[in-house]
């Protein structure tokens, strides 16, 4: 249990929630503008850190402290290969997506295509996104608090077995997020978050959200300080993992894949889906979805490119490492091979290895630290949880009630219409938590799920011949086969599948778009003119285009190379291995003045025709 000092940390925290809803609750409801994309007018920090706040859920170190487990530091590539996807959206479209000036991604397909395609895709999108992968997402978000919350709160105390036990006599079975303990504990931090979300609209998220980033690296930092010191420093957490795992240390502190049959460590097949493939097949290969939310709201084109590039240092280089060595911390205190399994609160910390995250925090955190490491986790929920109800919300409203159900309705309307969507997206969201069970596996289904919308989304800004037909193909094919794959053949492992559904939703894309018709050249005329694109765009876009475009792709590439230099040199510094880290940080500093220089250059290139 807390001590009071923990609970004045946890109640404090509430308070600035609520307060932050409030506040801003006149301004968010003046229009849907305001409400969801906060009139354009935030600045590049404000957006980029509301943007890592977002993927920094309460999910994440769980599943993270998992993949160590599993497969060692190296199983992190399932997220780091999403880096390569993340420096695409800030080199080539970033930029574009605050200049197409749409209210949500799903609008943008109306900008772009034309036509019944172009209307099916906008209303079936709208639906996927909101309803089916929204909800998925939010419901990991919300399995993980309860696991999060699972070794602090026991409600049968604080009310007391009568109240406790009237309320689980009459409490639905199918609305169980673990156990009734911490149903309670999530739905009452949920309660909080429909509050502000839906009163404060995407500036109260946002504001929220930079509160909420600060607690959330500073409690992962701390909880990590607590956690090493804790096995005797860093040369002690190596020399207990080197004692523990005879023969295996080495593969599990490795950044890098392996190749053989080790217990620990990732596999070279594996590794290789995940730098070839998974990376594009997100269903936010582009900056769709919430990313594209935040993108929106920049006062600037340019903001919308640096608020992406801080995104992207923060999310990798920033984030990554205090939850990496809480995660080894934890195959010390907890061995993976222990005969007496520990155990805490009713769950064996071998058979979930996903609770040992929290099941730590109880061990290591004194008074006042534990409650601000919480706090912080709850942050992290918080973060998340208001991000996928508000972009959820404004697909409901803007592409689904105003474009087919009622498009006269006026600013009040439509505004009591988003604040009721937000409150539709959260109960669906809770229903769907409480069907879960692994978060890591949940994970890799949605990408399986999604992995359809990945190319054709990133060929749209990039090729004229792609179409409405193109995208929903593909979005159709992954969903299909991901049902299929995964019931047919639930032992195989989940990145193999990954790859098939992937490859089967990419072949059919294609070929569809070559036996459909392109989009009009009307069309094609008025999105070149108002977004100037780079690629390959034949007559409207010419050689200029496609210089750009290869300029671009130069940038990309060094952009990865300096990325993953300052993230494993930090590592490899953490190792104790300081020649290396300083080589990788020495290569990332050249590559990073590099990509600074090109980047000045970039609007430079011209057509000399």
């Amino acid at each position: 249990m807390f001590s009071p000092i923990d609970w004045y940390l946890i109640l404090a925290y509430i308070v600035f929630a609520f307060s932050a809803g409030l506040l801003l609750s006149s301004k968010a409801g003046e229009s849907l503008s305001s409400y969801f994309v906060a009139d354009r007018k935030l600045p590049w920090w404000w957006l980029g850190t509301s943007m890592v706040a977002t993927t920094f859920a309460a999910d994440t170190p769980l599943v993270i402290t998992g993949m160590v487990a599993q497969d060692g530091v190296g199983g992190n590539w399932l997220w780091w290969s999403w880096a390569i996807g993340y420096l695409i959206i800030t080199v080539f479209f970033a930029a574009s997506w605050r200049k197409a000036e749409v209210l949500t991604d799903v609008e943008f397909v109306e900008l772009r295509y034309s036509g019944t395609g172009a209307a099916i895709l906008r209303a079936s999108k709208a639906f996927f996104l909101s309803i089916l992968f929204n909800s998925i997402i939010l419901g990991w978000v919300f399995k993980a608090m309860s696991k999060i919350t699972a070794p602090f709160l026991d409600w049968n105390i604080l009310l007391g077995p009568e109240v406790f036990g009237s309320i689980s006599a009459h409490w639905p079975s199918f609305l169980i997020l673990g156990d009734l303990n911490t149903t309670l504990t999530v739905l009452i931090l949920f309660s909080v978050v429909v509050f502000y979300s839906s009163m404060g609209g995407i500036q109260g998220v946002i504001l929220t959200d930079l509160f909420q980033f600060a607690l959330g690296i500073g409690g992962a930092i701390l909880f990590a300080f607590f956690a090493i010191d804790y096995v005797g420093g860093l040369q002690g957490l190596y020399s207990k993992l080197g004692s523990l795992y005879p023969g295996k240390s080495e593969s599990i502190v490795s950044f890098w894949p392996r190749i053989g049959e080790e217990d620990h460590g990732l596999p070279i097949q594996v590794f290789l889906i995940f730098i070839g493939v998974q990376w594009w097949i997100q269903y936010h290969s582009d900056g769709s979805g919430y990313l594209a939310q935040r993108l929106h709201t920049a006062k600037t084109p340019k903001d919308a490119e640096l608020g992406s590039l801080w995104f992207n240092i923060a999310n990798f280089i920033l984030r990554t490492w205090p939850w990496v060595l809480t995660g080894l911390v934890c195959l010390v205190v907890f061995p993976l091979e222990k005969a007496d399994l520990f155990q805490a609160e009713g769950v064996v910390v071998q058979t979930d290895r996903e609770i040992a995250y929290p099941v730590l925090m109880k061990i290591v955190l004194p008074a006042g630290c534990l409650g601000l490491v919480f706090v912080s986790l709850m942050a992290a929920f918080m973060s998340t949880a208001d991000t996928h109800i508000n972009w959820g919300a404004s697909y409901l409203v803007n592409d689904l009630y105003l474009r087919f159900l009622k498009p006269n309705a006026g600013n009040k309307e439509t505004v009591i219409a988003g604040r009721v969507a937000v409150v539709l997206m959260a109960g669906i969201a809770i229903l769907v938590a409480a069907q879960m069970n692994s978060i890591a596996s949940a994970w890799k289904f949605f990408l399986a799920m999604a992995s359809g919308l990945g190319l054709p989304q990133i060929l749209r800004w990039i090729w004229w011949r792609a179409n409405a037909w193109t995208e929903l193909s593909g979005m159709g094919t992954a969903l299909l086969l991901s049902l299929i794959l995964y019931k047919v053949y639930p032992d195989v492992n989940a990145d193999y599948l990954l790859f098939f559904t992937a490859l089967g939703s990419v072949i059919v894309s294609i070929v569809v778009t070559f036996l459909t018709p392109p989009v009009s050249e009307k069309v094609l005329d008025s999105f070149v003119s108002k977004l100037q694109p780079f690629g390959f765009w034949g007559k409207w876009g010419g050689s200029n285009s496609r210089k750009k475009f290869y300029f671009r792709v130069r940038i990309w590439l060094l952009a990865i190379f300096c990325l993953y230099a300052w993230l494993f040199g930090i590592g490899y510094l953490l190792q104790l291995k300081f020649l290396y880290g300083s080589l990788f940080l020495l290569a990332g500093a050249v590559s990073g003045y590099l990509v600074f220089r090109l980047w000045e250059m970039k609007d430079l290139i011209s057509d000399p025709h």
